[in-house]
């Protein structure tokens, strides 16, 4: 496994929070900027809208381009104790899946 100490995650799309209070992450539909001019702001739902779990949530509200991915899992711990364990991994499954998802770079 990479060592989470050197990975720092960065958002690439925005978000919204929903009435439950968790994370709504907005992707756009398209990636092309000719799309995005002239399509997408003709479209009633431009984005494709991937909601997120409680602890899903709680990593996007962390991922700020300048906490290392190990602080995040420590953190994650002090708020949800046993429930993410084992932290490190779980936390490297999912950044990794939002990073093949175009959701986050490292």
């Amino acid at each position: 496994m990479v060592d989470l100490r050197t990975v720092i995650p960065r958002p690439l799309v925005s978000h919204e929070i929903g009435k439950d209070g968790r994370v709504i992450l907005l992707k756009p539909k398209f990636n092309s900027s000719f799309f995005k001019k002239y399509i997408m702001s003709r479209m009633k739902r431009p984005f494709y809208r991937i909601y997120l779990d409680e602890i899903g949530s709680a990593v996007w509200m962390k991922i700020d381009g300048k906490k290392c991915a190990a602080t995040i899992a420590d953190e994650l711990y002090e708020e949800f104790k046993e429930k993410v364990e084992p932290r490190y991994e779980r936390l490297w499954i999912f950044l990794v899946s939002m990073k093949r998802g175009k959701l986050v770079e490292f």
